[in-house]
């Protein structure tokens, strides 16, 4: 049910009207009203971006990138690499609401809220006329906790609405049917419930709360995640003007260069207090300041933050890039749940695999197999590829599933209720080089292949040497037909 047909209504209209009367609140100021669904979506984004960025899911994101073997191999083994895949992502998504709220501050009264969009061109570099705005930490938990309760509650208020909108619909169709005024009036009661249930949750909402009241928490969180963004990634302003000179201090804290994207050229230097990696370990780790409770990054060195074009140039054609990675994605996923019973593949599933291969997997494999000759189908040689396709999963498959819900924490429902996710691009195949990926699928496709064709070995010789008769014939002659198709041209 659309906004328009919302305000259709009979009710509605009563609602929508009333809330512009500033009966409770002080006089003149404008109310939120029918904005407060697009709103409460902005309150559950940022929500969850604070969320995100605590130090426990900080923490986590780094373990994940340093444990991921799939990462490792696919992307890069630069844990400070993946790092700045991560901001980026983070910063689109910090600017991705930006922008909503900048569109909101156009209609406020208040003409500081007016051009919003250029005080967020450059997340990392907001003007000193707005330092002071960010909340303290316990005051930002507070704030928090108050928008998802306002999401929560608009939320419960729209969907009460669609179910006012059948009532009402209903209670329409029934006075027009003359219906049993007995009836009639225990519906009429039914819809007055309704109206009492969304007058009530009305009034819960940010549908009645001032425009610029609102306007400002937004704007406030926003500018209280960006520092905490600066924290958690030791981005500091002290020596921008140094580094804009062309000097550098790695000694000194974190700083950046100003530009006019929103992803700055930013150099990243280490604490004095940072702890150095153990050559052994596979990625850095994370440590909580005790002063700060930040997480920063152990290893030393700098970090570039560049542009998103600049930040890749040098990266090999990606999935992303091709718009394959929610494809292959599926792919792998398909082929990790026919992996579980490789003996019994029917003719149907090979078939629907081989048509979701691309040409150019299709290619490789035709190749491999004819590299590889005649072989027999022994169980040595079916155990040795079932060894090697489960490992090729266990780092492969994580991607693949990461990606799934990468794509369903971003559907049309969830995006409409402002639900975000856990998942960044970094942890999914999207930054995954093209050219490993399909020679990790093809690897995985002639796993299958061999497994799967000792298996119906196996089976057809018991079958055949059960005595079936033409039974037998009839299925020699189905197997060669399945032969001919699919996975074994």
């Amino acid at each position: 049910m659309g906004i328009e047909t919302i305000k259709e209504l009979s009710w509605f209209t009563t609602i929508w009207k009333s809330s512009r009367k500033p009966t409770i609140l002080e006089p003149k100021k404008p109310l939120i009203g029918i904005m407060s669904f697009e709103v409460s979506r902005l309150m559950a984004k940022i929500a969850n971006l604070w969320q995100f960025l605590s130090d426990k899911q900080m923490t986590r994101l780094q373990e994940q990138l340093s444990n991921s073997i799939g990462t490792q191999k696919l992307v890069s083994d630069d844990h400070n690499y993946l790092m700045e895949l991560a901001l980026l992502e983070i910063l689109e998504n910090i600017n991705c609401v930006a922008q909503a709220v900048a569109r909101l501050g156009k209609k406020s009264t208040d003409p500081i809220y007016h051009n919003l969009e250029h005080i967020f061109d450059n997340p990392l570099e907001i003007d000193v006329n707005w330092c002071g705005w960010e909340y303290k930490l316990k005051k930002m938990e507070k704030q928090v906790k108050k928008m998802k309760r306002f999401a929560a509650v608009t939320s419960q208020l729209y969907e009460e609405l669609e179910v006012l909108y059948e009532l009402e619909n209903g209670l329409q169709r029934k006075q027009e049917n003359n219906t049993d005024p007995t009836k009639l009036h225990e519906f009429e009661k039914k819809v007055m419930w309704q109206r009492e249930e969304v007058a009530g949750l009305r009034e819960m909402s940010v549908w009645v709360r001032p425009y610029d009241y609102i306007l400002r928490l937004l704007v406030r969180s926003l500018f209280t995640i960006v520092n905490r963004v600066k924290g958690v990634f030791g981005i500091t302003q002290r020596s921008s003007a140094h580094i804009s000179r062309g000097g550098s201090d790695i000694r000194k804290g974190s700083c950046f260069a100003r530009s006019n994207s929103i992803s700055a050229l930013v150099s990243v230097y280490p604490f004095e207090r940072d702890i150095k990696r153990s050559a052994s370990n596979l990625g850095d780790k994370a440590i909580k300041s005790r002063n700060s409770g930040h997480i920063k990054s152990l290893k030393t060195g700098y970090i570039l933050f560049d542009s998103k074009k600049r930040l890749l140039h040098e990266q090999k054609p990606t999935l992303g890039d091709a718009g394959l990675s929610l494809h292959y994605a599926n792919v792998i996923i398909f082929i990790e749940r026919l992996a579980i019973s490789p003996h019994f593949i029917c003719p149907e599933a090979r078939g629907d695999l081989y048509q979701m291969l691309t040409t150019r997997i299709k290619n490789s494999f035709r190749v491999k197999i004819r590299n590889e000759g005649f072989k027999v189908y022994s169980r040595d040689v079916a155990h040795e590829w079932s060894s090697l396709m489960q490992k090729t999963l266990d780092w492969l498959g994580p991607l693949a599933h990461n990606m799934i819900e990468w794509h369903s924490e971003r559907n049309f429902e969830k995006q409409r209720m402002g639900l975000g996710g856990n998942v960044l691009l970094v942890n999914t195949l999207h930054y995954a080089d093209q050219v490993k990926c399909e020679d990790a699928i093809t690897e995985l496709v002639m796993g299958l292949h061999y497994v799967s064709r000792f298996g119906r070995e196996i089976n057809d010789k018991a079958f055949l040497g059960s005595g079936c008769g033409m039974e037998c014939e009839d299925y020699s002659v189905h197997k060669c037909k399945i032969g001919s198709i699919g996975l074994y041209d």
